[in-house]
């Protein structure tokens, strides 16, 4: 691996790290905050911060996959013509 494709060296991987990070600490601090009383909007709110930040890195991934396929398939076909 190059260091060109180190994961670190991505603005948009630090960006998606940072706001993973960001998402976790939200969860932490609602878990902590409210740990006695999950009822009513608590609940409510935890339950969607889960949901958005699994749904903002199954996007990240399925993304990635989808801009690799793409650049591979574009290599691929410049490297067929003459």
């Amino acid at each position: 691996m190059s260091s060109d494709k180190l994961p670190l060296k991505s603005k948009k991987f630090i960006a998606y790290i940072l706001a993973d990070i960001g998402w976790k600490l939200c969860i932490l601090f609602m878990l902590y905050s409210h740990s006695d009383k999950f009822a009513g909007s608590s609940a409510s709110v935890m339950l969607t911060m889960v949901l958005v930040s699994g749904f903002v890195q199954v996007g990240y991934i399925l993304g990635q996959a989808a801009l690799d396929k793409y650049v591979n398939m574009a290599n691929n076909k410049d490297k067929s013509v003459p």
